[in-house]
C-alpha cells in the first residue's frame, strides 16, 4: 500500500490549517465584536469603584451562568464549588487513516470540591469528586486507527466516575497526602506546556498506554490510589504514587466497557509506582531568570508481561513449531524525564512569550510494544497584541515501535509470507491554537500530521498498513 510523503502532507494540510483556522475566525467575531462593544460601554458609563462592585457583563464573566445572584459566591465562601464544562468536538479526516469523513465527539464534566477546613473545622482537608458524560464518535476510533488517540476527550460513550479522593495537606503545606482514585496523568509523566495539546499522548504518553494493561490507569479509566507529595524546598519537590495497575476487571473485549460506570474500585490487581523529583527554578514573581521546571521520573509495574518474539520454549512465536504462548516477564518499568522552559518572555510581562518543552521515556525491549517515547514542542502565550490568553503550539509525538516487536513481524512475514513488517514509529506533529474568546468560551483549531497511524501493528480496527493521515478540528469548551 503506499504510503504519502511527509511532503505531500504537509503541502495538503497548510490548505486545511488555513481554511479551519479562517472558518473559526469567521464564526467567531461577531461574538468577539459584541463582547468588546459591550466591554467599552461599560468601561465609559461606569467609575472603577462601580466597576468593582457591579456584576460582571455576559462577555466578562468567569462562567456562563454567572454567580446564581451571590449563591456561588456564597457557597464558595462556605467551602462547596460546584464545576460543570462541557468540551465538543468536530473532527475530520482529508487523507489516510482508516477512512475519509467527519465525526462530533464530546465530554461533559461535573466536579464538586469540598474544603472540609471551611466546612467542618478539618485543618488543611479537601475533598473532590468528579464524572463524565462522554458522547459522540472519536476520530482515531473511526477514521484515523492510530495508537496516538488524536482527542484527548476520545473513549467509549458511557457516564462514568472519574476522580473521587481526600486529600490532606500538612507541614503548612508542603507535605500533601491524596487518597481515593484518580489517573496518573492528573499528577504524574505530565509537562507544563504539553498541556496545550489535543493528541492524548502530550497528556499520558503513548509509551504506557501502549504497555500497560488495559492502557493503565488513563482517562477515562481511574483506579484506587495513593499519594504523596512533599516541597523539601523552594526548588525541590518530591512525589511518589502506587495505583491499582489495570483498571479493567478480568475478561476480553473493550476494557472501558469492563469497567463501565468507572465504578470497578480494583484492589486486588498488580500494582503500578510512580517516582518524580521535581526541579523548579525563577517561579516566583521577584525572579529574574526565565522559569523551568525539570522532572526526572520512573515507573515500575509488577505485573506479568509477554515477550514480543519468544514462547515459552525459547523458540520464537513467529515459527510454526511455536506453541504460541509467550514468556512471560515482570516487573516492567520504565525511566522519563522531563522539561518545561520558558526560552523568551515579552518585555514588562509575567506570562507572555515562548516556552518549550521535552520529554524522554524508555522501557526494557524485549517484553513491550514500545520502547521508546519522546515528544516536544513550543508554546507562544499571547502571539498577537490584545490577545493575552491565547496560546499557539506545535509539537511531535514519536511512539517507537520495540525491536522485538519488529523482529517477530519480520519473522511472521518470512515465515507466512503474507503482512509487511511493523513500522519503526508512529509519529503525530500537531499545530493548535487556543482561542479565548470570552472568560467562560475557548475555541481551538487543531491540525495533526499522523504518520504510520497504528505503525502497521494488527488491531481490531485495520490487520494492514494505514496511509499517512491529516486530521483536522475544532474543540470548544464552555464553562457553566
Amino acid at each position: 500500500m503506499a504510503v504519502e510523503s511527509p511532503a505531500t502532507c504537509l503541502a495538503r494540510a497548510s490548505g486545511v490549517a488555513s481554511s479551519l483556522l479562517l472558518t473559526v475566525l469567521v464564526l467567531a467575531f461577531p461574538t468577539i465584536a459584541s463582547a468588546q462593544s459591550a466591554d467599552s460601554a461599560t468601561v465609559s458609563a461606569t467609575s472603577p469603584s462601580s466597576q468593582d462592585s457591579a456584576p460582571a457583563g455576559f462577555w466578562q464573566r468567569d462562567t456562563l451562568t454567572g454567580n446564581w445572584d451571590g449563591l456561588r459566591t456564597s457557597l464558595a465562601d462556605s467551602g462547596i464549588k460546584f464545576g460543570l464544562q462541557e468540551q465538543s468536538e468536530l473532527w475530520g479526516n482529508q487523507s489516510g487513516g482508516l477512512r475519509r469523513g467527519v465525526v462530533y465527539d464530546g465530554l461533559t464534566t461535573a466536579s464538586l470540591t469540598l474544603d472540609l477546613e471551611k466546612l467542618t473545622g478539618w485543618t488543611g482537608a479537601t475533598f473532590f469528586v468528579d464524572a463524565y458524560q462522554i458522547h459522540g464518535r472519536g476520530p482515531s476510533g473511526n477514521l484515523v486507527g492510530n495508537q496516538q488517540i488524536v482527542s484527548n476527550i476520545e473513549a467509549t460513550r458511557d457516564t462514568k466516575l472519574y476522580q473521587l479522593w481526600i486529600e490532606q495537606k500538612l507541614l503548612d503545606g508542603r507535605l500533601t497526602v491524596r487518597v481515593g482514585q484518580e489517573g496518573a496523568n492528573d499528577q504524574m509523566m505530565i509537562t507544563q506546556y504539553g498541556a496545550l495539546f489535543l493528541n492524548s499522548s502530550f497528556g499520558f504518553p503513548g509509551l504506557p498506554a501502549a504497555d500497560l494493561p488495559s492502557g493503565g490507569p488513563n482517562y477515562p479509566m481511574a483506579t484506587p490510589m495513593v499519594r504523596v507529595q512533599f516541597q523539601a524546598t523552594d526548588k525541590i519537590t518530591l512525589v511518589g504514587a502506587v495505583f491499582n495497575g489495570d483498571p479493567a476487571p478480568p475478561g476480553t473485549g473493550d476494557p472501558q466497557l469492563r469497567d463501565a460506570g468507572g465504578t470497578a474500585f480494583r484492589l486486588n490487581g498488580h500494582a503500578l509506582a510512580f517516582t518524580e523529583l521535581w526541579y523548579s527554578t525563577n517561579q516566583g514573581d521577584g525572579a529574574t531568570g526565565l522559569p523551568a521546571t525539570y522532572k526526572l521520573g520512573a515507573w515500575y509495574d509488577s505485573a506479568q508481561f509477554a515477550d514480543q518474539l519468544y514462547d515459552t520454549s525459547g523458540l520464537s512465536l513467529a515459527n510454526p513449531k511455536s506453541s504460541g504462548v509467550p514468556r512471560e516477564h515482570s516487573p516492567d518499568f520504565a525511566f522519563y524525564g522531563i522539561v518545561d522552559q520558558m526560552i523568551w518572555r515579552k518585555p514588562g510581562s509575567k506570562q507572555s512569550g515562548v516556552g518549550v518543552f521535552l520529554q524522554v521515556m524508555g522501557a526494557p525491549n524485549q517484553f513491550n510494544l514500545s520502547n521508546l517515547f519522546v515528544e516536544g514542542g513550543l508554546n507562544w502565550m499571547a502571539p498577537f497584541a490584545g490577545r493575552d490568553n491565547d496560546v499557539f503550539g506545535i509539537g511531535v509525538s514519536y511512539l517507537g515501535i520495540s525491536p522485538a516487536a519488529r523482529r517477530y513481524s519480520s519473522e511472521l512475514v518470512a515465515a507466512t509470507g503474507t503482512g509487511q513488517p511493523y513500522a519503526s514509529n508512529e509519529t503525530v506533529v500537531e499545530a493548535t491554537y487556543l482561542y479565548q474568546v470570552t472568560p467562560w468560551w475557548t475555541l481551538q483549531p487543531d491540525l495533526q500530521i499522523v504518520i504510520n497511524p497504528g505503525a502497521g501493528v494488527p488491531t481490531s480496527l485495520s490487520t494492514a498498513p494505514l496511509k499517512n493521515a491529516i486530521v483536522g478540528g475544532v474543540r470548544a469548551t464552555i464553562v457553566f
